[in-house]
This record gives C-alpha cells, sequence and structure tokens, in this order.
C-alpha cells in the first residue's frame, strides 16, 4: 500500500490537472470538448478512489501513533509464533556435552525453530537461532539471581523460589513503539519536517511557491548481550527448572539494559541514543520542583503541537516520594503535587530505578514526561543469539556451562519536540 504522503502528492496531481483543463476552457471561453470532458471525468473517479485510500491510510497512522507497544514484524499465520514458545534453550545447551554427560538428546523440534528463525532474519548466527517468543510466555518477566547454588537443597521448596529484584520496565507501558524483525541496515523511516505556508493575496494576486521539507530518521543496530554460567549439575538436577531461569535472567538482562538505554542511553561506547540526548527539551524547573513548574512539561509539548499519543511520566522512585510530598501550595493548600502512585497532573506515571536518582549517594533525580508512541525501539533479526561454550578454560575446570546471549537494537526518537526532561531534581 502506498505511504500517506505518496497518496497525497498523487491527490494533489490530479486535482492540478483538473485544475488545468478546467482554466484552459475558461481562458478559450469554452465548455470543455468531449476528450476533455471525458479526461476530466477519469481524474474526478481517481480522485475519489484516493480520498478512500487516503482516510485509510490516516486511520492506520492515527492508529500506529496512538496504539502502545506496537509491535510489528509478526508475519503468517501465526502457528510458528505458538510453537516457537515450546523452544527449549537447555535442551539446546545439553546437545552440546559430550553423551556421557547428558548431552545424547533429540533437539530436532530446536533445530526446525533455530533454521526458521536464521531464515526469517536472512543472516547467519554464530550459535543457536532463539525466537523471540521464547521470552513472550509471561507478560511480566521472571526475575532471578545469578547464582545456582542454593537451587538443590534437601529438603527443597522450589515453591518459594526467591527472585532477584530489577529496575521496572517502564518504556512499553508507557507506550513505546517497537519495531520487530527488521532486516537490512541502516533502517531510513521518511519524516516530514516543514509543509507549504497558506498565503493570502489580492483578486488576481499570484501565489508563490513553497515547498514540504523531508529527512530520514535513522536506525543502525546495536548489539547488547551478556554471558552466565551454570553448573552440569545444576543443569539435571534443579527445581525450579533451569529452563525457566535461563529463560528468565536472560530476558529480564536484555530487556533491562533496552529499556534503561532508551531513556537515557549517550550514544557514546556502542550504545543507541536515548530520549535524554536525542534533542529532547529539558525542563527549567528548580532543582525542587513546584506545581507550576511540572504543569510546565505538558505545556512545553503542547506548544510544540507534540501533545498526543501515549502521555505519560518516568519517574525515578525518590523524585517521586519529593513530588508525593511537595504541597501544591504550601500556604493556602493540603493537596500533594502527586496525589497517587500512579498518576501525575493527569497524566499515568510509572516509576523507576533506570532513571538516576539517589539520596545517599547523593545522585540528582530524573523525571521524564513525553508522548511514548514516538519513542522507537526496534530490535533485528528477529531473534535472540544464543552460543554455548563448554569448554571455555575456566568453565571447563568447574565443570561448568558458560552462555552468551547477544540482540541488535537501536533508538530512535520521531519528534523531539515531543519528550521533556530534567535529570538535576533534588532527592
Amino acid at each position: 500500500m502506498p505511504k500517506l504522503h505518496e497518496l497525497q502528492e498523487a491527490r494533489a496531481a490530479a486535482v492540478a490537472a483538473m485544475r488545468a483543463l478546467s482554466d484552459k476552457a475558461e481562458t478559450e471561453k469554452r465548455d470543455l470538448t468531449a476528450a476533455e470532458d471525458t479526461e476530466f471525468a477519469t481524474f474526478k473517479t481517481t480522485l475519489a478512489d484516493l480520498d478512500k485510500k487516503i482516510g485509510r491510510a490516516q486511520t492506520l497512522a492515527d492508529a500506529e501513533r496512538s496504539a502502545p507497544a506496537i509491535v510489528h514484524g509478526r508475519v503468517g499465520d501465526g502457528q510458528f509464533e505458538e510453537r516457537a514458545r515450546d523452544f527449549s534453550v537447555v535442551k539446546c545447551i545439553r546437545s552440546t556435552l559430550p553423551s556421557h554427560e547428558g548431552g545424547n538428546i533429540d533437539i530436532g523440534f530446536e533445530r526446525e525453530i533455530s533454521s526458521e528463525v536464521a531464515r526469517r532474519s536472512g543472516r547467519q548466527y554464530e550459535g543457536f537461532a532463539v525466537p523471540d517468543q521464547y521470552f513472550h510466555v509471561e507478560k511480566r518477566t521472571l526475575l532471578v539471581g545469578s547464582s545456582a547454588a542454593d537451587l538443590i537443597p534437601n529438603p527443597h521448596r522450589a515453591d518459594l523460589f526467591i527472585d532477584m529484584l530489577r529496575a521496572k520496565l517502564v518504556c512499553a507501558t508507557l507506550g513505546a513503539t517497537y519495531l520487530d524483525g527488521l532486516v537490512g541496515t541502516p533502517i531510513d523511516i521518511p519524516r516530514q519536517t516543514g509543509s507549504g505556508t497558506a498565503q493570502w493575496v489580492a483578486e488576481d494576486g499570484s501565489l508563490s511557491e513553497t515547498d514540504a521539507a523531508f529527512d530520514d530518521v535513522n536506525l543502525a543496530p546495536k548489539t547488547v548481550g551478556s554471558v552466565t554460567s551454570f553448573s552440569r549439575r545444576t543443569m539435571l538436577n534443579a527445581s525450579p527448572s533451569i529452563e525457566a531461569i535461563v529463560r528468565a535472567d536472560l530476558a529480564s538482562t536484555i530487556a533491562n539494559a533496552i529499556d534503561s538505554k532508551a531513556m537515557t542511553g549517550t550514544g557514546s561506547s556502542n550504545t543507541p541514543t536515548g530520549i535524554t540526548s536525542a534533542g529532547a527539551t529539558a525542563g527549567g524547573g528548580g532543582a525542587v520542583l513546584t506545581y507550576a513548574e511540572v504543569l510546565a512539561y505538558p505545556t512545553l509539548i503542547d506548544a510544540a503541537n507534540a501533545l498526543g499519543g501515549s502521555l505519560g511520566w518516568a519517574i525515578n522512585p525518590h523524585v517521586a516520594k519529593v513530588l508525593r510530598s511537595t504541597l501544591v501550595a504550601s500556604s493556602t493548600d493540603s493537596r500533594m503535587i502527586m496525589e497517587g502512585p500512579n498518576q501525575l497532573v493527569g497524566y499515568p506515571a510509572q516509576t523507576t530505578t533506570a532513571l538516576a536518582g539517589n539520596p545517599t549517594g547523593p545522585v540528582a533525580g530524573t523525571i521524564i514526561f513525553g508522548n511514548w508512541a514516538d519513542l522507537l525501539i526496534a530490535s533485528w533479526a528477529g531473534g535472540l543469539d544464543i552460543l554455548v561454550n563448554p569448554f571455555e578454560t575456566t568453565a571447563y575446570l568447574k565443570g561448568r556451562i558458560l552462555v552468551r546471549a547477544m540482540k541488535d537494537v537501536d533508538v530512535a526518537v520521531r519528534h523531539a519536540e515531543s519528550f521533556v526532561f530534567q535529570t538535576d531534581i533534588t532527592v
């Protein structure tokens, strides 16, 4: 389907052609000829068809812009996605071991899924190609520690397994747009940066030509990875299943890294450029925010014509504490600036330690407000690349299995004007 701006350009061309036919007949003080009348009717039909397509394209664009956590890239009837959830990383890992150590197992299903992921992505993986659906079994990722030493006690209470604490993932909750399964690099997304200008002219006056301006939002993969290891005995005997722990730990480690850099990545040291370094507006509030300064955040975005889509706040927990203990007006009002845990001045709010702020550091606090649908989080190849190495020197001597996970991602902001942030709040 043609893009919205292409349809609009085609419509403008059709209107211009119809105007040319009409003006020619008026200049020659006559009616349209039969041929001209037929051509005019053809353009009229084309115009009606383009209006329908433009309406559909506009509706689709509005829906994509406002829908939270949009994930692009699914193809087919969904059967592959359903089957991919049964993929087993542990079986792949065990298959690399000698047969006398439990390595003689059937991984035909895993090889089939891995081959399909590689085929869809058009790239070669160094190890096993793990589908993204492997990590989408639960809506909230299970969190675990890195040590498996306490997984096999006697008696063993697997039902009381204690998860590790990690930063809350907030980008998806606030409505970031996810582009999944990209192929090729770099990816260029066209963006309009300027439009023609309306002009008022006197009778029989001439309009001056003004052109729209365009540029590209560029996405190029940055690799994020993690290396962990666990013992052979743990893999064979652990309860809860080491499969669940591997799944949770890999998913959480990579997801937390992406979520953090989507907000605060500097673009240096191979990291993506997040919101705070992408040209977003720096809030002008003081170190201790007042009610008026908090209200200025949505006002700045509204003044930039960017107030729409998925609006919300990402806040360091210590900043939230300050806002929940600061009066709207100290002398005349008993209301606090932030009256509830999940809302600030009428917009959804999410707290996360992925944003800086620590009173014992001391580290100043960070707060971000914006249209999160304009935050693009892209991933390539449609899967996580996992490579098992049971023969690395240190791991081999200890009888451990070393596992490396890597994923190619990038972050971009559609419009820098869609976000306002501040990083120097006293907590």
